[in-house]
């Protein structure tokens, strides 16, 4: 049964691992090379990699695609663009998610559970329902082409209230308990003992929303018509015209964009599992 198991595992890893092979492969490879056009839509890719420097689709690998992308287009504003949006999108989910899961998970109030229900029949509502309505709040207050307008509509959401509530669930309340018989407050108790126990999932919760922000599309296409204010999954849209596809370039851009995503989801993807464990715990 192992064997099988892994087999399937391996026939799945490579089906998901050859777009971005095939990604890194055009992105590496010349334009043109001795006077011909390189083909790189052949399949599989011819690949030579005992020459120096390695041969791919025929023409020697360079990595000079990289280079014209930051002189073709302003890559590094638009990345900064995306840095910043995603990276005050997670600063407000930690916040505010953290904030609503604990008092849903800890504090009594009337209607409680009736308000967590209503949050919950959100998920079911389709994002493109309050697409136009929230539209014109920014239209009406002059954030269209801002950071404000970019990141405010996105600043919580239901699932990340519903994640730091389950964890938090988790978290026996004997330790909070013994701390209110030493007259620890519920700000006390939230910042000194229920935080710095859900570092788990604060972790997995910032990675799920910087990686959803920083590939997020939809939005920033709507909200921004300025060259300045694009995020990266927009500016791939320039590498496209109307006759042509500079795919070389495209594929240059969408492998810088891709890195860091990558390289954070490995590092800190030991959370996801402490994450799912625990919320799946106590409900």
């Amino acid at each position: 049964m192992k064997a099988v198991a892994y087999t399937i595992l391996l026939v799945y890893a490579i089906l998901s691992l050859t777009p971005f092979i095939w990604a890194f492969l055009v992105s590496v490879a010349h334009v043109s090379y001795e006077g011909k056009s390189v083909d790189i839509m052949q399949w599989p890719p011819k690949i030579n990699p005992f020459r120096v420097p390695p041969e791919v689709f025929g023409a020697p690998a360079t990595l000079e695609n990289y280079v014209l992308v930051f002189k073709e287009v302003p890559y590094a504003r638009w990345f900064l663009n995306t840095l910043v949006y995603a990276g005050l999108t997670t600063l407000g989910h930690l916040l505010l998610d953290s904030f609503g899961g604990y008092a849903f998970a800890r504090l009594n109030f009337p209607g409680k559970n009736v308000l967590f229900t209503m949050l919950l029949s959100l998920m079911m509502v389709p994002t493109y329902v309050t697409i136009i309505p929230v539209y014109n709040l920014m239209v009406r207050y002059n954030l269209v082409n801002t950071y404000w307008g970019l990141f405010l509509p996105k600043l919580t959401g239901v699932f990340g209230l519903f994640l730091m509530r389950q964890f938090f669930y988790s978290i026996p309340k004997e330790i909070e308990e013994s701390a209110m018989i030493d007259g620890a407050g519920v700000l006390t108790r939230f910042f000194k003992i229920a935080l710095p126990m859900s570092k788990p999932a604060l972790t997995a919760l910032a990675i799920y929303t910087f990686l959803g922000s920083w590939n997020d599309f939809l939005w920033p296409l709507i909200v921004t018509n300025d060259k300045s204010m694009f995020t990266l999954t927009m500016g791939l849209n320039f590498f496209r015209t109307t006759y042509y596809t500079f795919w070389q370039l495209m594929m240059a851009a969408t492998i810088m964009m891709t890195l860091p995503m990558v390289i954070i989801f490995l590092v800190f993807q030991r959370y996801f599992v402490e994450t799912g464990i625990a919320a799946g715990l106590k409900g």
